[in-house]
């Protein structure tokens, strides 16, 4: 071992992570496990760690304090504190990814592997629809719910990377297929909180993008008249829309009393709320409405989350909770947005990228708590460490643009 590399050790880490994340949760814990031990056994040998940075650090470092408060004073402290340190190794892709990814051939050999696990993860949810007859697609993940989150993240960095240089022309093509699938798979997912972060997130890229918003606009209009001819034709896809609005659909009604439970919840435990994972206890236990139809009893185990991210960080984690989650991925808005603002030059930078993939994971969190589910979590923050370290490692020749040097 004395000839270890740790750069060498890590680069297969995270083309592991980036195909196996989409596809297997299982697979990507033993490349999270890995890659740790990697950095650990450098640091027994060396005493010194990876140049990480010191920044991002920090805000993690604050980040976690504030749930470490929170699970002390959690109902049930151990089922809390197992929780932090699982939201712990969730923020390893991202740290892994801004690290180890150093220049143009590995950043195009994460690329490539996460555009193969991305078109993987597209052919499963067709089978499953068209071929075995499921009702909503859901691929390897898990959940149609999850799988609309994973095409919210999967569709703009497929854009991102169309443009770039550094893939094959042939790649290039592949990888706007996979886009154009993701798109139909994210339909085919029956997600309407998916559906309607994708038009919100239509939306901010009209209004950041504005060297393209008349393209923007004819592209988004012929997506519309297309999407509203498929859900005359569909009988499933129109009964999904009719929902969104009812005030009678069970799923909407459940919802409802489940924020108005979390509310009641945050006004009784307003500093550090009930802990983390504890909401399903609550909920069950003490604060469902009656008039609330899915039970334990009906629903198994009862319901584990509040379907909104907000009211679950303010009932499981109070002020603290709620400040600390508001406060992370504010930051990142902000970092994101200033490297958009760096490539305000370039269509579709990096930085544009990112802040489309979390704003579309945040207003799905409207209606569905998805920033604390493993797979979606451990695939943004893959995805957004790839788009940090791009910018350096592509600032000269980024895109196709005939301005610029080709790669």
């Amino acid at each position: 071992m004395k000839n270890f590399s740790l750069d060498a050790a890590m680069y297969p880490i995270v083309l592991i992570l980036a195909f196996a994340i989409p596809l297997s949760t299982a697979a990507a814990s033993i490349a999270v496990g890995l890659g740790t031990a990697f950095v650990l056994f450098q640091w027994w040998r060396t005493k010194t760690f990876p140049q990480f940075d010191v920044k991002l650090l920090e805000v993690l470092a604050v980040y976690l304090v504030c749930q470490i408060f929170v699970a002390i004073m959690s109902w049930e402290p151990k089922i809390s504190f197992r929780e932090v340190f699982g939201q712990l190794h969730r923020f390893f892709p991202l740290i892994f990814a801004m690290t180890f990814i150093k220049n143009r051939r590995q950043l195009s050999g994460v690329l490539i592997a996460s555009i193969l696990a991305f078109l993987l993860n597209d052919l499963a949810g067709l089978l499953q629809y068209f071929a075995l007859g499921e009702p909503r697609a859901f691929g390897f993940n898990h959940t149609p719910t999850f799988y609309g989150s994973f095409m919210l993240m999967q569709m703009p960095f497929l854009i991102f990377a169309s443009q770039l240089k550094i893939l094959p022309q042939l790649w290039r093509k592949i990888v706007l297929a996979t886009a154009g699938l993701s798109l139909i798979c994210l339909v085919l997912s029956m997600t309407r909180g998916a559906w309607l972060a994708f038009v919100c997130v239509a939306v901010i890229f009209f209004v950041l993008e504005k060297n393209y918003r008349i393209v923007a606009a004819k592209i988004f209009a012929g997506l519309a008249i297309l999407f509203v001819i498929v859900a005359m034709t569909s009988p499933t896809i129109h009964a999904r829309l009719e929902t969104m609005v009812s005030t009678k659909f069970q799923s909407n009604t459940e919802r409802v009393l489940m924020w108005q439970s979390a509310l009641k919840i945050f006004a009784d435990y307003p500093l550090t709320g009930v802990g983390q994972k504890m909401f399903v206890k609550a909920y069950n236990e003490q604060y469902i409405s009656p008039e609330a139809i899915e039970r334990p009893e009906v629903t198994e185990g009862g319901h584990t989350q509040p379907h909104n991210n907000l009211l679950n960080e303010a009932s499981e984690g109070g002020i603290v909770g709620l400040a600390a989650f508001i406060g992370l991925y504010a930051y990142f808005f902000w970092r994101f947005f200033r490297q958009h603002r760096r490539e305000k030059n370039i269509p579709f930078g990096a930085g544009l990228t990112a802040i489309l993939i979390l704003a579309g994971l945040q207003l799905e969190g409207l209606t569905d708590t998805n920033m604390t589910q493993v797979p979606i979590m451990r695939e943004f923050w893959l995805l957004a460490g790839t788009l940090i370290a791009s910018e350096n490692i592509l600032r000269s020749d980024m895109f196709g643009d005939n301005r610029r040097k080709n790669f």
